[in-house]
């Protein structure tokens, strides 16, 4: 199976870079094929056995925390619940944010779960960590 991810690194920004999946197995992946692993198995399987440098978020594993969106085949979405399917495209979610291959600056979403609403509804006003 084929993954293609465009990775944003200082050197290389907007790079396109393929990898050939090996078998699930010989990945470690207790699966016959990788139709139906999450993209995000997929990227952890990367960094680990190919490029220890690979760049990219997860937390939950469920969907819920959007820490680990994606644009994948043109649509932003979360990795960990989206299925790989061969020729698949990876890339960050949104290019003005990309910090680093498929991560993205997250503080904008931080500061808004950490501010009050009336806090968030007046931005000159100091915000401080709860």
């Amino acid at each position: 199976m084929k993954m293609h991810l465009r990775l944003h690194r200082p050197d290389r920004p907007g790079e396109l870079v393929s990898f050939d999946l090996p078998p699930p197995a010989q990945a470690g992946i207790a699966a016959e094929d990788w139709a139906g692993i999450s993209v995000s198995a997929a990227l952890q399987y990367l960094q680990r056995a190919v490029d220890p440098a690979l760049g990219y978020a997860l937390s939950c594993r469920r969907g819920l925390c959007n820490i680990c969106a994606m644009k994948i085949d043109g649509e932003v979405v979360t990795a960990c619940t989206t299925p790989m399917h061969d020729g698949i495209l990876v890339e960050p979610a949104r290019d003005s944010l990309a910090l680093r291959d498929t991560v993205v600056e997250l503080s904008l979403v931080r500061r808004a779960r950490v501010l009050s609403p009336a806090e968030q509804a007046d931005p000159k006003e100091p915000h401080h960590a709860r």
